[in-house]
This record gives structure tokens, C-alpha cells and sequence, in this order.
């Protein structure tokens, strides 16, 4: 995991330097500042979820409790399910003020919706690559991220090329877009992977209720925190183009200057990606 994770950092490291080059310094200022939102988004989809599932399931198997380990890996889902879809009408709920007021109209509220559509597959996600660190088989979600990453550049690098418009907006449209279809994959893989994982542990006994309590106990702790930190990370993105403009400057100018700063236009998403 941790030699992935590095090697994902380091990849995405250099596309992002590729990109950034390509799209421009004012570009990717509002992709910075979209990510932060993306990042504070995944951040309240997955709410510890996935920590919650990867203790209770390797203590259920250990215990030798396949089928409540199981059971607890289903309720895991709905509750992530839940939370994503949470996450999502924030988003979309918040889409007009993020727009107007913070991002100075420079976007429509488009690339928002597009970052709510992907937050519940990034939720569950989380809970089966929890479920695979319980069952000692990190190396199904190192191949899920390995292959998400390379759907990511490719789709990246397409609609980049065949984008006839070179506007700010239509820039962001297509690198989220990119990051939907990538997580849209990754998302299907890792279901694959955990259907034909679970096949010998099927079982249709129910879920104690204290084991639903328990999950719940184990995930808001690590919710609150997350989102308390993830959502200071956010503002404070967001604050720096705004204190720039207050120097006498434009808003416009202030987004490229910040872009200039924060090449890596996806460092606050990737650090949420990893920490959840």
C-alpha cells in the first residue's frame, strides 16, 4: 500500500506538472480551488467509514465470524451509500453561493455538479478498500488505484486534445470529467473484485444492531476531525486568491497568481484521497 500510494503520488506529481503547463496558471488557480471543494466533499462521503469497516471486519475474522464480517461490510456500504449522497446535495446545494461568491462566477456551477455525481462511488470505494486491507488483500486495491490512475491520464489527455474551447471553464469541465470517468472505473472494478472476493463467505443471517452502533461509534469520532481539518484546508485555499484581490488587484489576476503558486492543482484532493 504504501509503495502505491508513493508511486500514485509521484505519477500524479508529474502529470499535474504536464497539465498545469498545458492549461495555463489562471486554469488551474480555479482547479485548485474546485479540488479544495472536492477534497472537503470526499472528505464528508467517506467520514471514516472505511477505517470503521477494515477494524470491524478484521476482528470479526479473526474471531473466525466470516459472516457477521460480511455483514458488516454490506452495512459499511449503506451507510457510505448514505453519506455520499449526503456529500452530493451539499455540493449541489451549494453550488450557486460556491459559484457566485467564492469563485467570482470565473465557473459555472457544472464542474460542482460533476464532483457531486462521483462522491457516493468514491464512498463505497473506501469501505471495500477497507474490506481488503481486513482481509489482508491490499494488492486488489493497489491494482484498482494503479488502473484508476491510468484511466485518469488517458481520459485527461483526450479531452484535453480534442477540446475545442480553451476557456477556464470548459478546462475544468474536462479535467473533473476525466476524474469522474476514472473513479466510475475504479468504482466497478473494485465491486468486481469484492463479489467474487465474498462468494465463499455468502450468508443470509442478520446484522446484530450493536454491530451497527459499533461502526457508527468507530466513524464519527474520525468524521468530525477529518472534516473540521479538511474544511479549515479548504477555506484557507480559498482565502488566498480573495486576500490577493484585496491588494488592488483583479480577481482574475489573483486566481493566475495563486495557479502560479499551486502548480500541483491536485495536491489538497490527493492528500483527502489518501488519508481516506
Amino acid at each position: 500500500m504504501t509503495i502505491t500510494a508513493l508511486g500514485m503520488r509521484g505519477i500524479g506529481l508529474i502529470f499535474n506538472i504536464y497539465v498545469a503547463n498545458k492549461v495555463g496558471s489562471e486554469a488551474i488557480g480555479i482547479f485548485s480551488l474546485l479540488m479544495s471543494v472536492y477534497g472537503f466533499a470526499i472528505t464528508v462521503a467517506t467520514s471514516g467509514i472505511g477505517i470503521a469497516c477494515t477494524c470491524i471486519v478484521s476482528e470479526e475474522f479473526a474471531k473466525k465470524n466470516y459472516l457477521n464480517g460480511l455483514k458488516a461490510v454490506k452495512t459499511s456500504i449503506i451507510f457510505a451509500i448514505l453519506l455520499g449522497i449526503s456529500s452530493s446535495i451539499l455540493i449541489i446545494f451549494f453550488a450557486p453561493l460556491i459559484s457566485s461568491t467564492w469563485l467570482k462566477n470565473m465557473v459555472s456551477r457544472t464542474p460542482l455538479y460533476l464532483i457531486a455525481f462521483g462522491l457516493p462511488l468514491i464512498s463505497v470505494s473506501s469501505v471495500i478498500g477497507g474490506y481488503f486491507s481486513s482481509v489482508e488483500k491490499p494488492y486488489k486495491s493497489a491494482i484498482s488505484q494503479i488502473l484508476e490512475t491510468g484511466v485518469k491520464i488517458i481520459a485527461t489527455v483526450c479531452l484535453l486534445y480534442f477540446n475545442p474551447s480553451k476557456d477556464v471553464e470548459s478546462i475544468c469541465i474536462f479535467l473533473i470529467l476525466a476524474d469522474v470517468i476514472s473513479e466510475v472505473f475504479s468504482f466497478s472494478l473494485n465491486i468486481i473484485f469484492y463479489l467474487v472476493d465474498r462468494r465463499k463467505y455468502i450468508s443470509k443471517r442478520g446484522l446484530p444492531v450493536q454491530m451497527k452502533k459499533k461502526i457508527f461509534t468507530i466513524a464519527f469520532p474520525i468524521s468530525v476531525t477529518s472534516c473540521i481539518r479538511s474544511g479549515l484546508s479548504s477555506l484557507k485555499q480559498f482565502l488566498i486568491p480573495i486576500r490577493l484581490e484585496l491588494s488592488g488587484i483583479s480577481y482574475s489576476l489573483a486566481v493566475s497568481n495563486y495557479g502560479l503558486i499551486s502548480r500541483n492543482g491536485y495536491a489538497s484532493y490527493y492528500v483527502c484521497k489518501c488519508l481516506n
